[in-house]
């Protein structure tokens, strides 16, 4: 070898220089798959020989010139080079401490610092360039940046595997993409199969792609965190930063938690939260599959207000049909097509259904009035939802049935008219009133006779329906929810219509209560795949009904004994075992799982052969809220005993509900439901 450390050879190396250092087997290809694999595509590279006393590094025969390979080669290694000085500098960022933290004697002279070329068009920012009609575009945040953060991009750290990001969108928008309709599944497609050959040949992140990047982390985040344990990328393949040496599931957890974060914070540094952008209206929107997972109940609340004021600024709400659009937001490159303007329609109609099924306590911040978008299902353009060769009808489904393609957008266009339902009758209410929660629930149960036959109960009922479905496999998902979300609301509901006196309840709410409250149980007894679990509305209904019919169980104890009793506990702790066996993935099944652990001792103690002091089932749902506190309280002389609990003291005493006072941080009214099981 010569002093420069370059090779003399008598022919030119195919290899890459990383395969060759590995001493592993290169497939000659620029960037080669190993490398690929690896997630180090960028730096790929032949090395440098001489032969015959010329630098030379090999080239494909079907190259342009010389001057031209050489050039190209200097551009990819320049590309290559940029990328590992991006990493080096994210990975020596991420190793010190953060700056606040440092005290005024420590002196950190590698941490950037201010230069006077940075200084300088900082402050003519203000002199000069400002527009009166456009945003100021000033130059402070990126100079914090400097300051706070590497000057590098750490997307590069973040980013799979190429291989894995094809299996993890493919998965995200085939499986779910009609969860959000957020996204056009075969634009999106192309978009990523762009992103990556840019990513390969070492060209950098342009910032006009910048807004893409961040539906590209939430498509990825909620990918991986959806997906079967035997269906995770090997961790080889994803983002080494932090990593758990655990099993696929806490990996899959881990990684969905960075890029959701990542997401969030190329909101934040690259400033689209100061101008309208529908990217990132799209990715608030797949996000939300993933708040209530990781327990961010608070800032999927605020972040859905931030999307839908955004919303309001690209005039989403305007958009009406095509009918009666407007000419002028035909103009505008969001709306140009009309599968554009669906995407808008739908992406509009979530904010609403977000904003209207939202915690009772909430008020809404849309009104029907406010806008004029339809949402319909028999659209030429709603197919934008799912990859076209998933939607398109086959032949093998018209031999065997008779029935008309469905639209995956029957879901949306269901929630739309329930959330409308709970918006008239209850959130747009200043006083709410029992007669007009027995209209909501009358037009729930008239909404769950007017569903598609192929999202009805019934459904499949021969063999030829079955094989029909087949060829649709979002209709079976779609069905699954519906179910739970019709039996959700017309429990949460008939729940507070329920009165302390029997003898005032002439619909017979309680009636109403259990019925659906055991539907949901016995739904979720049932087999059904992993990923229709996770689903934030399936675990939250169960944990709803399976604590409802605990405290039934204790306030009407007659109701319940011999083979009901231990038909009614069995269902309790099947439902315990499997929310709990989805525990990592979803907090919400983790905090449920928490509560009835501690609820079933004592139903299985309980006696509801002996006579006892009768209890509301409001009293023990205040007393189910206050067990976290009551537990410095002296309260043996404030009611009698409950029969069958003698040996573990007054009914009142925090040991009846012994092991779910952690689960709960606050006490409520009695009427409080929305509010309890807001914190599970």
């Amino acid at each position: 070898m010569s002093e420069t450390g370059i090779k003399t050879s008598q022919r030119v190396s195919r290899s890459c220089v990383e395969c060759s250092r590995r001493k592993i087997r290169c497939d000659k290809k620029s960037p080669c798959n190993p490398c690929v694999r690896r997630n180090a595509g960028n730096s790929c590279r032949r090395p440098i020989v001489r032969v015959r006393g010329q630098l030379t590094v090999y080239a494909d025969s079907d190259a342009g010139s010389a001057e031209d390979v050489q050039l190209e080669d200097l551009l990819r290694e320049r590309g290559a080079l940029r990328a590992q000085i991006a990493e080096l500098e994210t990975a020596l960022a991420l190793s010190k401490p953060c700056a606040h933290s440092r005290t005024s004697e420590s002196t950190d002279y590698s941490a950037p610092s201010a230069s006077l070329e940075d200084l300088v068009p900082a402050f003519e920012q203000f002199d000069i360039g400002i527009t009166t009609n456009g945003p100021r575009e000033g130059g402070e945040k990126d100079l914090i940046d400097s300051l706070y953060e590497p000057a590098a991009d750490p997307i590069y750290l973040l980013l799979p595997s190429k291989d894995a990001s094809v299996q993890l969108v493919t998965f995200s928008l085939h499986r779910l993409g009609w969860l959000h309709c957020a996204v056009d599944a075969d634009v999106f497609f192309g978009e990523h199969e762009d992103f990556w050959q840019g990513t390969q040949l070492g060209t950098g992140i342009e910032r006009e792609r910048r807004p893409w990047l961040v539906v590209y982390l939430a498509v990825l985040a909620v990918g991986i965190l959806y997906s079967d344990p035997e269906e995770i990328p090997d961790v080889t393949q994803l983002p080494q930063l932090g990593m758990p040496l655990a099993d696929p599931v806490s990996i899959a957890v881990h990684t969905s938690r960075l890029w959701y974060e990542a997401a969030l914070k190329e909101l934040e540094r690259y400033g689209f939260a100061g101008s309208p952008s529908l990217p990132v209206v799209q990715a608030l929107s797949v996000l939300t599959l993933c708040h209530s997972n990781f327990g961010e109940h608070q800032r999927e609340w605020l972040i859905t207000g931030f999307a839908t004021n955004m919303a309001r600024c690209l005039d989403m709400h305007k958009l009406g049909n095509e009918v009666n659009i407007s000419r002028d937001l035909c103009r505008r490159p969001e709306w140009s097509t009309p599968s554009q303007r669906e995407l808008g329609r739908r992406l509009w109609w979530a904010c609403v259904i977000r904003d209207w099924l939202a915690s009772w306590s909430r008020p809404p911040s849309i009104s029907p009035a406010s806008f004029c978008c339809y949402v319909s299902t028999i659209s030429r353009q709603d197919d934008y939802i799912l990859p076209r060769g998933l939607v398109t009808d086959s032949p093998a489904s018209h031999e065997s049935n008779t029935l008309a393609p469905p639209s995956p957008a029957h879901y949306h266009s269901i929630m739309c008219r329930v959330s409308y339902i709970i918006y008239l009758y209850i959130k747009a209410n200043t006083h709410q009133t029992n007669l007009k929660f027995i209209k909501a629930i009358e037009e729930v149960e008239t909404v769950r006779r007017d569903l598609p036959l192929h999202l009805s109960p019934s459904f499949p009922a021969n063999e030829d329906d079955r094989i029909w479905e087949s060829q649709h496999p979002w209709i079976p998902f779609q069905r699954y929810l519906i179910h739970y979300v019709l039996d959700f609301i017309t429990l949460t509901i008939a729940r507070v219509l329920i009165p302390k006196d029997a003898e005032d309840d002439p619909i017979n709410s309680r009636h109403l209560a259990l019925q659906s409250a055991n539907r949901i149980l016995n739904y979720y007894a049932a087999p059904a795949p992993r990923m229709y679990r996770l689903v934030w509305v399936v675990s939250a209904s169960t944990v709803a009904s399976a604590i409802y019919v605990s405290l039934d169980m204790l306030a009407n104890p007659h109701d319940y004994r011999g083979d009901a009793k231990l038909r009614i506990i069995n269902l309790l702790r099947m439902a315990f075992l499997e929310l709990k066996k989805h525990s990592e993935v979803a907090i919400h099944a983790a905090k449920g799982s928490a509560v009835l652990e501690g609820l079933l001792p004592v139903l299985e103690r309980h006696d509801t052969e002996l006579p006892g002091v009768p209890r509301t089932i409001h009293e023990l749902l205040q007393q189910l809220s206050m067990a976290a506190h009551s537990t410095s309280n002296d309260l043996s002389n404030s009611a009698p005993a409950m029969d069958g609990f003698a040996h573990h003291g007054n009914y009142e005493n925090i040991d009846m509900f012994d092991g779910i006072g952690n689960t709960l941080q606050e006490t409520f009214a009695f009427e409080d439901w929305d509010e309890v099981f807001a914190q599970m």
